[in-house]
């Protein structure tokens, strides 16, 4: 029997040929996903490895600043007696690189919290007529080197008073510095003054804390 479409041969071949040039487009369209997929992920790759070296980069800048202006606040007694005269001094003074913001002190004699000098000679047994000096230290901020003297009295009776309340187990002084990056230090001289404890925030001592 006669073809009775002859050009149907024709158009087969066509289109076998056009689904070849078609699986063609599919497979180099594939071929270039791939390569935009690899590329993408390699992009994002170094984008990570690239913003984790910045925060590393920014972390150390930062210690290396926070130690540029580290605060060290340390307390320091001083005493003499040769049995005519007597002397006693209290003292904080910054031997840190950097200013340290006092946050607060608290002093307890005998087991209460001392608010001022008065009830800390009170406290003692000492006379409040002795002449002694005082300074303020809650809420000041010490340059580097700078020194207070909180307490100091040459009254050789009044300096024996404070001598033995140092020396007198249970009482204690603690306080609480920051850096000016609001790093913060808990000291307390029932521990290691020497190694004041690092915290987030400097605590509140609220009605316990020493006003002078």
């Amino acid at each position: 029997m006669a073809d009775e479409n002859p050009e149907s041969g024709d158009e087969r071949a066509d289109a076998k040929q056009s689904t070849l040039i078609l699986s063609g487009a599919e497979r180099t369209f594939v071929k270039m996903t791939r390569w935009q997929t690899i590329l993408s992920v390699v992009g994002i790759f170094i984008a990570v490895v690239a913003l984790y070296a910045a925060l590393k980069e920014s972390a150390a800048v930062r210690q290396q600043t926070a130690a540029a202006v580290w605060p060290f606040v340390q307390m320091m007694i001083e005493d003499y007696d040769d049995g005519e005269k007597a002397r006693f001094a209290m003292s904080f003074v910054n031997v840190g690189v950097g200013p340290a913001k006092v946050r607060g002190l608290r002093l307890e004699i005998g087991g209460q919290a001392i608010r001022d000098w008065a009830q800390a000679i009170n406290a003692i047994g000492g006379d409040l007529d002795a002449s002694v000096s005082r300074n303020f230290l809650g809420g000041r901020v010490l340059r580097p080197e700078e020194r207070v003297d909180l307490i100091s009295t040459t009254d050789p009776d009044l300096a024996r008073h404070f001598q033995r309340a140092v020396a007198t187990q249970g009482n204690y002084v603690s306080y609480c510095y920051c850096s000016i990056f609001d790093e913060c230090w808990l000291a307390d001289s029932r521990g290691d003054l020497q190694n004041p404890e690092p915290v987030a925030m400097c605590p509140d001592f609220g009605e316990e804390s020493f006003e002078n």
